[in-house]
C-alpha cells in the first residue's frame, strides 16, 4: 500500500507531528548529539569534548536523560565562557541586550543563532520540499512539532505559530493551519527546551499540552514525519496521552 493510498482512507486532513529528521534532510541540521557537539568544542576545542561532558553527565544523576543533562552541564560552562570571552558572541545586538537586561541564556541565544546562521534548503530535495509547500495549503490539519528552526513557517503559507506551552494556554487556539512549536523556537530563544531544567519545567506544565494533544489525537489522524519509534521525547507525550484514555474492556 502507497502513502497516497492510506491518506485517500482518511475522513479529515491530518495533524503532522514533526520531529528533528525533516530539519536535518531539508536543512542539513545537526542530531541532538551532533548540536551539542558543535558548542563543546566552543568550551574546548579538542577531539574528547562531547565525551567529557558524556561522562560527566551518566556518572550523575539525572531526570530527564543523558542529553538533557549534558546540555546543563554544558550551558553552565558555555555561559562563564561566553561572558569572559566576546571574540565567541554571534548573536544580535537585539539579543545580546535581552542576556544584559532581561536575563537571557547566552547559550540558548547562540543556540538559535547558529541554527538560523547553517540552516540551508538541500538541493537534493526541492522538488519534496515544494510539494510539502503545496500540501500544507489544503491538505494537512495542523502541525505539531519539537523543531526549533522555522522550516515549517517559511513552507507553510498561512499557518498562525504557537510557540511554547505559554502560548497554547493563553492564546485562542483554533486547531486550523496552526504549528505549535512545544519545544521552543529560534525566533524566541528563551523559549527552547533543551537542558534538564527546561524538560522538568515542560513535565511540571504538561496537563495542558496532554490535553490539546488528545483532542487532537482523538479528531484527526496523525503523521508522524522525523521521529524514531524510540524517541524519547515522543514516548513520554504518547505515554501522557494513553494514561488520560479509559481501557476498554
Amino acid at each position: 500500500m502507497k502513502i497516497n493510498d492510506i491518506f485517500s482512507q482518511f475522513n479529515t486532513p491530518p495533524f503532522l507531528f514533526v520531529g528533528s529528521g525533516i530539519s536535518r534532510r531539508y536543512l542539513n541540521l545537526p542530531d541532538w548529539k551532533g548540536l551539542l557537539s558543535h558548542f563543546t568544542r566552543i568550551v574546548s576545542d579538542d577531539d574528547y569534548s562531547f565525551s567529557y561532558y558524556e561522562n560527566l553527565a551518566t556518572s550523575a544523576e539525572y531526570t530527564q536523560g543523558v542529553y538533557p543533562k549534558i546540555a546543563s552541564l554544558l550551558e553552565r560552562d558555555y555561559n562563564k565562557l561566553w561572558f569572559k570571552a566576546p571574540d565567541i558572541r554571534t548573536i544580535s545586538e537585539e539579543k545580546l541586550e535581552d542576556v544584559k537586561n532581561n536575563g537571557l541564556s547566552p547559550f540558548k541565544a547562540e543556540i538559535a543563532s547558529y541554527i538560523q546562521s547553517i540552516s540551508k534548503l538541500n538541493d537534493e530535495y526541492i522538488n519534496e520540499i515544494k510539494r510539502f509547500s503545496e500540501i500544507s495549503r489544503h491538505h494537512i490539519s495542523g502541525i505539531i512539532t519539537t523543531n526549533y528552526d522555522s522550516f515549517l513557517e517559511d513552507h507553510c503559507d498561512g499557518y498562525k505559530t504557537y510557540v511554547g506551552q505559554n502560548e497554547l494556554i493563553f492564546s485562542a487556539i483554533q486547531g486550523i493551519a496552526e504549528i505549535y512549536k512545544i519545544h521552543g523556537s529560534i525566533e524566541n530563544p528563551e523559549t527552547i527546551v533543551i537542558n534538564e531544567e527546561d524538560y522538568d519545567e515542560f513535565q511540571n506544565k504538561a496537563a495542558y499540552l496532554t490535553s490539546k494533544l488528545l483532542t487532537i489525537f482523538m479528531e484527526y489522524p496523525i503523521v508522524f514525519l522525523g521521529y524514531s519509534i524510540s524517541d524519547a521525547n515522543i514516548l513520554r507525550i504518547l505515554h501522557e496521552i494513553v494514561n488520560c484514555l479509559t481501557p476498554i474492556i
